[in-house]
């Protein structure tokens, strides 16, 4: 209803319009050289506007002449870009399907619509390292770096290329440059991690995570690798207190204490790490080097004291008997860790000896709780399955407690 109210509102006006114009009184008179044209006004103002209506048209069909070439080039760099998305995305898929021929060949074509893009780059890096094209993926993930939203992208790529070919310096630069382009990524965080160990870097290492464990057998290595007796003891001391338990670190603190003249308080250390948690380690530790087997039976007890009936410290005490050639006070410690649980051969070891038998070897080690590969002395990491802080001294068999 409303719409024939208004057709028929603007059909009266157009009416009254054509109605008002064609009753204009007067003509109009036109001259061009010699001659002269008169007409009324009305159909003067009709020629007008005729003409006005023609000279539009030819207008639009002039610029419609004039744009046709840039149009037909518009549309066909879209049917390129079209044909190109399409060979991305079938590369990609390829990718995902670890088929590096279809994704090599679908990279090349993306490469020949695109243009060097940075999806259709990172297509071409991706295959050519699929198919191990090293030197082409190195060349597209360089390319790639130039590229401000997909720099860091680029420099993981040539990082993990660097990492396989060993090239320590060249990772170390690119991890660098990746943690520039996105800075905190999770990602390059663990690959700088990798590559601190890979170089035995434990110094740098350290500040690469924040997991107590870790950081103990981390602080304890660099310690233990540290150029002067002031690093060691500031290394050490980071981790015992991540790891107030963990033996290779009490023992790497008392080692600097003692580097330092600071004899009382490496001994002090020792009889901490003694009764937080009893170790070989620590007990071998606990008389000064060149000791004589004498010397370290009597300084035996002052250690045994501080987690006294505990199998350790009897075990302490027999070995330190044994060596000194007093029997039967080794015989009498022995027992006594038989009676406080000693089942894992080492006590019975003892008694194997004094009584003349030969002595059985013992079954502990510093096993993997990842792992479980097993080996003789502490390493900060696993040599198998690469984990950090993960040896525990303990028989095979046995569960950690």
């Amino acid at each position: 209803m409303l719409r024939a109210v208004k057709f028929m509102l603007l059909a009266t006006l157009l009416l009254a319009l054509v109605w008002w114009v064609g009753g204009l009184p007067g003509t109009v008179t036109a001259h061009a050289g010699p001659y002269a044209v008169t007409t009324s006004t009305p159909a003067a103002l009709l020629l007008l506007f005729i003409i006005a209506v023609l000279l539009t048209m030819l207008l639009r069909v002039l610029g419609g002449i004039r744009r046709a070439p840039g149009q037909l080039g518009a549309w066909r760099a879209g049917k390129r870009a079209a044909a190109g998305e399409a060979a991305t995305l079938r590369g990609l898929a390829a990718l995902a399907a670890e088929d590096a021929k279809a994704a090599k060949a679908e990279a090349a074509r993306a490469l020949k619509l695109l243009g060097e893009t940075p999806l259709a780059l990172m297509l071409s890096a991706e295959a050519s390292r699929l198919s191990g094209d090293a030197a082409q993926a190195k060349a597209a993930f360089a390319k790639l770096t130039q590229h401000k939203e997909l720099k860091f992208l680029g420099h993981r790529g040539l990082l993990r290329e660097s990492l396989a070919t060993q090239d320590h310096e060249a990772a170390r630069q690119h991890a660098q440059a990746a943690e520039a382009a996105y800075p905190g990524a999770a990602w390059t965080r663990a690959q700088q991690l990798e590559l601190a160990l890979r170089e035995q870097n434990y110094a740098t290492a350290l500040g690469l995570t924040q997991n107590k464990h870790e950081i103990a057998a981390l602080a304890t290595a660099a310690a233990q690798n540290a150029a002067s007796p002031s690093q060691a003891l500031g290394f050490a001391k980071q981790a015992v207190k991540s790891d107030p338990q963990l033996a290779p670190a009490v023992v790497a603190l008392a080692v600097a204490l003692r580097a330092l003249g600071k004899t009382r308080a490496a001994k002090k250390t020792l009889r901490m790490g003694w009764k937080a948690a009893p170790h070989p380690l620590i007990a071998d530790a606990w008389s000064l080097p060149g000791a004589t087997p004498l010397d370290r039976a009597r300084e035996a007890p002052e250690l045994a004291a501080a987690n006294p009936g505990h199998v350790e410290s009897e075990l302490l005490l027999a070995r330190a008997d044994l060596e000194a050639g007093l029997t039967g006070e080794a015989t009498r410690h022995a027992q006594a860790a038989l009676d406080a649980g000693a089942d894992d051969g080492r006590a019975q070891g003892i008694l194997d000896q004094l009584a003349g038998q030969p002595a059985q070897p013992t079954r502990f080690a510093w096993i993997c709780e990842s792992c479980h590969h097993a080996q003789p002395d502490w390493a900060p990491v696993c040599p198998v399955c690469h984990k950090i802080g993960s040896l525990s001294w303990r028989a095979p068999g046995t569960a950690l407690v």
